[in-house]
């Protein structure tokens, strides 16, 4: 570079003319070196890191681990009539509602945390799922199983899932991905434990006391995951804002947003509706929570290793390949199935794979914005997920064909075709976000040196067919 600044001034008009790029980046300032954040701190990948990834772990299993359980409570409801006056839709809405309505709200959750920090949000959380889960089990009439184990419950589970969610990018960088595999299989071990467990209780107690129990083990465990959970949101000035304007501008954001939206219609259908699959071949109640819970298995070992494989060849490489894989195996094992085996070894491929989502979300969204808008963006892609959780259930039910005793195996061919156009599609999608990646690296970190997690991108501008040409290189994702 010359003394007088003209090789700047070059690299500046070569950035301008390239279709395009960062117009509110002041590249007069040097970018952090990707070493500041890991030289800072010594806990990063290491140390009091591990603990959170514990108590992460924690949080999985008492949030979405339970959730997962529901498929139990659902099959017996709907078998039993348990409640005057129901039927299959009023369960399915109260499964959409418990998964979805309280995430709707995770903009208000955010701008909470900024306000209150984020541990009073996680007790909140923590009352919140205990004491749904506990009325529900004294409930007698409809209308107070939508407000207990659907609403209440949902808020339970976004209190404590929006917050915990954004604590391993703080802590974690080169072991980033693999990090929240390990912390998401927490989910899987708390679909095996609630589904089966859950399950024996209900055989031998009844189902109000599987509620009783659980709510009970769920508020001691979260309790340890409270108190072990530390936050770092003041050392990465993480932004706690309802809007930002500047994230509605950047084209990841759309991107991800629809690939989260396809993630989990596909993923809330699978879920919910393997066990009721299950015994319309024939098969027993204890069958099919097997079933649901061999999709928990599943996601206990696939988790890790998706982590594992993510920090090396990238989550965005590593995610369309999963879900392509997850689309596939919809079209092509569940349609035919039917025999128990088939269907337990379509569970775990579906389990390992499907939720690949909840391994690379955090991380992915640090990757494309950043740790400072990590939580505002957050608080915008949980809202989304957790419309399409509402939803999901119910549209799984209603591609259904038939009812009661009319209900058959090939009733569910629409609702399999569905699942696997619709995780086809949250592939290729995310086979876009790998391109966009890959494109906006070339621009602003070509040398691998820039820090993503430490500068402000979201005013980078990506050409458009850049991503298309880079969607299919070969070669990592730089991180």
């Amino acid at each position: 570079m010359t003394s007088d600044g003209s090789s700047d001034d070059n690299t500046r008009a070569s950035l301008s003319n390239s279709n395009s790029l960062e117009k509110q980046i002041d590249i007069e300032k040097p970018f952090p070196p990707k070493e500041a954040l890991q030289d800072d701190d010594p806990n990063t990948d290491g140390g009091y890191a591990w603990v959170v990834c514990a108590a992460c772990v924690l949080f999985n299993f008492c949030t979405w681990g339970m959730n997962s359980g529901f498929a139990i409570y659902f099959a017996y409801y709907l078998k039993h009539q348990t409640f005057e006056g129901a039927d299959k839709m009023d369960y399915s809405y109260i499964g959409g509602i418990a998964f979805g309505v309280g995430l709707a709200f995770s903009p208000a959750i955010t701008v909470c945390m900024g306000i209150f920090g984020f541990k009073p949000v996680l007790i909140a959380g923590n009352c919140f799922q205990f004491t749904a889960l506990m009325l529900a089990s004294w409930s007698t009439k409809l209308w107070q199983l939508y407000l207990t184990q659907g609403l209440m419950q949902s808020f339970g589970l976004a209190f404590l899932s929006i917050p915990s969610i954004t604590l391993l990018p703080q802590w974690f960088k080169k072991k980033r991905v693999l990090a929240g595999g390990i912390a998401s299989a927490g989910s899987g071990l708390g679909g095996v434990v609630f589904n089966l467990g859950m399950q024996k209780v209900v055989d031998h107690s009844g189902v109000f006391w599987a509620l009783r129990a659980q709510s009970i083990i769920g508020f001691g465990l979260t309790w340890i995951a409270i108190l072990a959970a530390k936050s770092k949101a003041s050392k990465h000035n993480i932004e706690f804002k309802f809007i930002d304007p500047t994230v509605f501008k950047t084209a990841g954001f759309y991107l991800v947003l629809f690939w989260v939206l396809t993630c989990i219609f596909g993923y809330v259908i699978v879920l919910y509706t393997l066990a009721n699959f299950t015994q319309s071949l024939g098969y027993s109640e204890h069958q099919g929570a097997i079933v649901s819970a061999m999709v928990q298995v599943g996601s206990l070992f696939g988790r890790p290793v998706v982590g594992y494989l993510s920090d090396r060849l990238g989550p965005a490489s590593v995610a369309t390949v999963a879900y392509y894989l997850v689309g596939i195996f919809c079209l092509a094992m569940w349609i035919p199935a039917r025999n128990y085996a088939t269907v337990v070894v379509f569970a775990l491929i579906e389990g390992a794979l499907m939720g690949t989502i909840y391994a690379i979300i955090a991380p992915l969204v640090a990757r494309i914005f950043g740790l400072r808008k990590m939580n505002v963006v957050f608080g915008k892609i949980w809202s989304l997920m957790g419309i399409a959780g509402v939803f999901s259930p119910v549209i799984g039910v209603k591609l259904v064909r038939g009812s009661g005793a009319t209900v058959d195996p090939t009733s569910y061919q629409y609702c399999s075709i569905f699942t696997g156009v619709i995780f086809l599609a949250s592939a290729t999608t995310m086979l876009l976000i790998r391109g966009y990646l890959k494109a906006r690296d070339e621009i602003i970190n070509k040398d691998g040196s820039v820090d993503s997690d430490q500068v402000d991108i979201t005013q980078v501008s990506v050409p458009f067919f850049a991503v298309f040409t880079n969607a299919l290189k070969i070669g990592g994702e730089k991180t």
